[in-house]
């Protein structure tokens, strides 16, 4: 869910890019986020999730299973009791992918986008990557059952901050 937050909410992605800016001072990456507002993306592109007991939710069963049953996914055996959702990305759902997006160019932004958040987690763990989302008072405070707000206006002052424009 944690890596899924970040494609549906471009606006938070675009903080965690500015954050691995200050770090790295790569200009792609800059580049990257003024994309992202450049496109409206935290507008255009939002997915609003729910906010529960651990943070964002969607109710992931059904897509899940129309996957499964279409071969693209297949779950890992659950260890140790704990009720999980762990699924490896078979070799067709690649062919899918591309077969989708040779047929609807458009699509290759959610192909692009999961690449980059991919990246941007590198080996972090969901958990990891979720402690960082708490850290925004607009995703913590969220009360349990309404939709986490958009953190965009923030993230857009920083990005001119950064770039040095008022």
């Amino acid at each position: 869910m944690a890596i899924d937050f970040l494609v549906r909410y471009p606006d938070y992605l675009a903080h965690e890019l500015l954050n691995r800016y200050e770090h790295e001072r790569r200009p792609e990456q800059l580049a990257e986020v003024e994309t992202i507002f450049a496109a409206d993306e935290p507008d255009v592109r939002l997915v609003k999730m729910i906010r529960w007991h651990r943070g964002a939710f969607q109710n992931i069963e059904t897509p899940l299973a129309i996957l499964r049953f279409h071969g693209l996914v297949r779950a890992l055996r659950k260890s140790g009791g704990q009720r999980r959702h762990d699924f490896v990305v078979e070799p067709a759902a690649f062919a899918f992918m591309d077969d989708a997006i040779r047929r609807q160019p458009a699509l290759a932004w959610y192909r692009d986008r999961a690449a980059l958040v991919m990246s941007l987690a590198g080996f972090r763990s969901g958990s990891s990557l979720k402690d960082d989302q708490y850290l925004h008072e607009e995703y913590r405070d969220a009360p349990l059952g309404t939709e986490i707000p958009s953190i965009r206006d923030r993230v857009l002052d920083r990005l001119k901050r950064l770039r040095g424009t008022p």
